[in-house]
């Protein structure tokens, strides 16, 4: 049996073809090469499943997992379960990683004893790519009570640490603390609770600033849409976050950071999904489904109660709009919003 050291989980559903073909051949492709490529069909109704396969024939570090659609969680705990390297790391099927990622990443993991590394990420639109900014230290090897204190920034939106990629785990350590994604929270924040419970378990993590991972921005993509069944999701992820909070222990700096994180939710779900032109909704559907959504208690919560001095003056004048429930404002907002992401 071959040793891996590094086993890259790859969840696949409804990837275009050319985004889907340059991540797969930037695992094939990386310095490092004792490496595992784990491919997750995860029942994608197009020409994936086949583009799999025959990536697979091509390279035996390659292994293809045909399942039932169960969604992103699903997917990357099959492909945990199938995994055999020492390290996991999650990669989206659109996104895709440098040739040296792995090679770099590994090597830190090793020579700083950590249970994870975090590493940086850019976000590449059509016309640009930005890369993305951190809060924690940098080079540093953050013990448990530090890893503990991460949980807050997990929960905070700037610090762009929540994502499950961007990082590589042990794949003893998940195992033997039972640490897997929440399969019935399906398509929507469920790397964020994933997250959130593994900085609470983490006796030592390591955060090096490059930016090894790209994030493509596809309009089209799960990640990007925000249907009203996401939105659904996104807030039941957010009640799952609140009742761990509540288990653990009462701390009121997580749930400040909990209100606050849902805010910037509460401003997406209704810029980029209600009052979003894509969705099909007439101003006035948009307007009642709105109105509706902002009743919830977690929701209506948020509004009450969270600090918005974080939160960027523009984004300020849209929870105020939001708060006197200023509707028509908000749909030229969605409005803007798509067009200005069609031409970034």
């Amino acid at each position: 049996m071959k040793e891996y050291l590094v086993s890259i989980i790859i969840p696949v559903y409804k990837v275009p073809i050319k985004f889907l073909s340059r991540c797969i051949e930037s695992t094939i492709n990386q310095s490092l090469k004792e490496i595992e490529i784990v491919l997750v069909d995860d029942g994608s109704p197009d020409d994936d499943a086949a583009v799999c396969d025959k990536y697979a024939c091509k390279d035996d570090r390659i292994i293809v997992i045909h399942k039932e659609n169960g969604g992103l969680s699903s997917a990357r705990n099959a492909g945990v379960k199938a995994a055999k390297g020492k390290y996991i790391l999650f990669l989206d099927g659109d996104d895709w990683i440098e040739h040296d990622c792995c090679e770099l990443v590994y090597a830190l993991a090793e020579e700083s004893q950590s249970q994870m590394v975090m590493f940086g990420m850019t976000k590449d639109y059509k016309n640009e790519s930005i890369a993305y900014k951190y809060s924690i230290k940098e080079n540093h090897l953050f013990n448990q009570a530090e890893c503990k204190e991460l949980q807050e920034q997990v929960l905070n939106y700037n610090s762009n640490i929540s994502t499950a990629a961007t990082k590589l785990i042990n794949r003893e350590f998940l195992l033997k603390n039972n640490l897997w994604h929440k399969e019935d929270l399906k398509q929507g924040a469920e790397g964020i609770v994933f997250t959130f419970q593994l900085f609470g378990m983490l006796d030592s993590a390591y955060f090096v600033n490059k930016p090894l991972y790209h994030y493509i921005y596809n309009g089209d993509s799960l990640s990007s849409s925000y249907n009203e069944d996401t939105i659904k999701r996104i807030l039941g992820c957010f009640s799952y976050i609140k009742t761990e909070i509540e288990s653990e222990n009462i701390n009121e700096h997580l749930y400040d950071a909990l209100r606050t994180r849902i805010i910037y939710a509460i401003i997406s779900s209704v810029i980029s999904g209600f009052f979003n032109p894509d969705n099909g909704y007439s101003f006035i559907v948009g307007k009642t489904k709105c109105k509706e959504y902002l009743k919830q208690d977690i929701v209506a919560d948020a509004l009450k109660y969270s600090s918005l001095k974080e939160l960027s003056k523009a984004r300020k004048i849209v929870v105020f709009m939001i708060k006197k429930q200023m509707f028509l404002a908000l749909y030229f907002l969605g409005l803007a919003r798509k067009w200005e992401k069609n031409h970034k």
